[in-house]
């Protein structure tokens, strides 16, 4: 009897227990399937919003996303296709309209600077045999000759040159050693002319690198003389972009040979393209600012155009 008595204890118990349970199981379901939703909503917008950054990312890639990733580029157009001579002369239009080549014509001072396109006075024997003008020369590559803004006093130059996608080290960036030597002889020609003889070799020369240098953009070579006595000449630039941002910075010493007088420097004068008395004057346009006269450039486009001096 006791022990039917402790039965029934027993199973009225566990049914008790049962009912709780179901009713906690119950209970518990709705919260379980809410966080459950809420984890497939954070799945589902954070999927979006990475498929969304990809896309735009492809599309509009930051500036560090062209350095570490960079887009392998075409190589460049052959010389006697007919396509370079369309891409050379887009170019020289592209340079002759720069803003910052425009607002330096039109400066009140325009009268105490010349234009000038110094590679265009290199004999053909000399230039096959230069690296800058001649083997450096084409589409991708040196694509124009430099334009070169010069003071009348022989004390300041701004260069205009396009550095194409074949000049690279770095995929997409221009090689530093050829942006030192565009540097060099940039820096060279202010000090030249500021030599009594008009010759000199580099004995010095300091680079700063401030910034990467895209290919494929116009930059400006800066040139400032500092001092010139006697046999030397002290200057200094910079390489800009046509926004006015700094990639590189440099200084130098040139220094007179002591046989330099032996030397006939007619010809390194007309190469550096020096101003004189008797050049050619440049044809003013209606607003008074000078306009660059055509010419046709050995093996270029005839639409190319050389800015004689005044």
């Amino acid at each position: 009897m006791f022990s039917n008595a402790l039965r029934r204890q027993l199973a009225s118990a566990a049914r008790r227990t049962s009912v709780t349970a179901r009713w906690s199981s119950t209970a518990s379901a709705p919260g379980s399937s809410s966080k459950l939703w809420r984890n497939v909503r954070l799945v589902g917008a954070t999927s979006t919003i990475a498929a969304i950054s990809y896309y735009m990312g492809a599309l509009y890639p930051p500036e560090f996303a062209h350095l570490l990733s960079p887009r392998t580029a075409p190589p460049p157009i052959h010389p006697d296709d007919p396509a370079a001579l369309a891409h050379i002369a887009e170019l020289e239009e592209e340079l002759q309209h720069l803003p910052i080549l425009e607002a330096h014509r039109a400066r009140e001072d325009k009268d105490e600077w010349y234009e000038t396109r110094p590679y265009l006075n290199l004999p053909e024997e000399r230039r096959v045999n230069s690296l800058t003008a001649g083997t450096l020369k084409g589409p991708g590559k040196l694509a124009l000759p430099p334009l070169v803004r010069a003071r009348r006093d022989a004390t300041e130059n701004w260069i205009f040159i396009h550095v194409g996608r074949a000049l690279c080290g770095h995929e997409g960036v221009v090689h530093g050693g050829l942006l030192a030597t565009l540097l060099d002889e940039s820096l060279a020609r202010v000090a030249l002319l500021n030599l009594p003889e008009k010759v000199g070799v580099t004995a010095n020369l300091n680079i700063n690198y401030k910034a990467p240098t895209r290919a494929h953009q116009f930059i400006v070579l800066k040139i400032k003389l500092d001092e010139a006595q006697g046999r030397k000449a002290r200057v200094h630039g910079t390489i800009e972009d046509v926004q006015g941002n700094v990639l590189v910075e440099a200084s130098a010493l040139f220094v007179q040979p002591r046989y330099a007088k032996l030397l006939n420097s007619t010809a390194v004068r007309h190469m550096l393209g020096e101003h004189t008395k008797h050049s050619q004057p440049q044809e003013a346009s209606e607003s008074g600012t000078v306009a660059p006269v055509p010419v046709k450039l050995p093996g270029g486009a005839q639409t190319l155009v050389d800015s004689k001096n005044p």
